[in-house]
C-alpha cells in the first residue's frame, strides 16, 4: 500500500485530484493537506510515498515544503510533482529540489494518471528489491560468524539433532540451534515466502522449480539452480499447494 499526499490549497483541484488517485490507484492511501502547516504535520505522522505539491499556499510556499522534505534522510529521493499555473519556478524546483514532474493547471486525469503509474510501478519495484535485498539473519558458529540473506535461503532442514541451512552459497550445519529457532528467526525478518512443508523443513517458495509426488504422503520439491530436495508432508500438503501451485 502507497502513501500519497496532495498539498493543494484550492479545494477544488484538491478534490478533483484526490477523487482521479482514488478511482484508478485502489492500492493507495490518499492524504490531504490545503496549508504547509496540515503538510507537515502529516509528514511527521505518516511514511509518504509520492508527493503532489502546490507551489502557492495560504501559509507556507510548497518549494519551502519541497526543501523540509529533502532535509529529511528517508525523502531524499522521494518522488515529488509540483502542481501550479507558475511555470516559472520550474527551473528552482528540478534544480534546487530535483523534482520529478511538474504538471501545469489545469491538469488533465489522462497526466495524473500517467506520471502516478510509471512512479508507483517504481517505487513498487524498489521495496520489493529492498526487502528481499536487506533481509538478513545471523548465525553463529564456533570459529565464524554468517551473514545470511534471507533471499539466498533454499530451505532450512533438521536431521538427526543437527539443523542444516541450505544456501546458494554453501550449506550450513548449525549445532547448536533448534528447527523451531530457526523458524522463529526468519519469520522476526517479516519476510512472507518461508513456509513450513514438513515437520523438518522451511522453505523459500521463491526458489521452487517443481514439486513432484514421492509417494501416496509424501512430495519432493525441486529447486532452480540446487539439486538437493526437500519434503512436503502429508499433513502439510494441501497448504502447501495451495500457496505456490499458481507460481510453478
Amino acid at each position: 500500500m502507497n502513501n500519497i499526499l496532495i498539498v493543494e490549497d484550492n479545494d477544488t483541484s484538491r478534490n478533483n485530484l484526490e477523487y482521479v488517485l482514488k478511482t484508478n490507484f485502489s492500492d493507495a492511501r490518499i492524504y490531504k493537506a490545503g496549508t504547509g502547516k496540515t503538510a507537515l504535520k502529516l509528514l511527521k505522522e505518516i511514511k509518504m510515498d509520492l508527493f503532489f505539491l502546490d507551489i502557492h499556499l495560504p501559509d507556507i510556499s510548497g518549494l519551502k515544503i519541497a526543501e523540509i522534505i529533502r532535509s529529511i534522510e528517508q525523502y531524499e529521493l522521494s518522488y515529488i510533482i509540483f502542481i501550479t499555473t507558475h511555470l516559472m519556478y520550474l527551473p528552482k524546483a528540478v534544480q534546487e529540489y530535483h523534482c520529478y514532474d511538474f504538471i501545469e493547471k489545469p491538469f488533465t486525469k489522462s497526466k495524473i494518471i500517467d506520471v502516478t503509474n510509471k512512479l508507483l510501478k517504481g517505487i513498487n519495484k524498489e521495496n520489493k528489491e529492498n526487502k528481499l535485498d536487506k533481509k538478513y539473519i545471523t548465525i553463529k558458529l564456533k570459529n565464524v560468524i554468517h551473514k545470511i540473506s534471507v533471499n539466498d535461503i533454499f530451505y532450512a532442514e533438521s536431521c538427526r539433532r543437527k539443523l542444516y541451512l541450505h544456501t546458494t552459497l554453501d550449506k550450513i550445519v548449525i549445532p547448536s540451534m533448534t528447527f523451531k529457532q530457526m523458524i522463529k528467526m526468519l519469520q522476526e525478518t517479516g519476510v512472507d515466502y518461508f513456509i513450513r512443508t514438513h515437520r523438518s523443513y522451511v522453505v523459500n517458495i521463491n526458489h521452487i522449480r517443481s514439486i513432484e509426488k514421492h509417494n501416496k504422503k509424501a512430495w519432493d520439491i525441486n529447486f532452480y539452480d540446487y539439486e538437493e530436495v526437500a519434503l512436503i508432508g502429508d499433513k502439510y500438503s494441501v497448504d502447501v499447494i495451495n500457496r505456490i501451485e499458481g507460481g510453478i
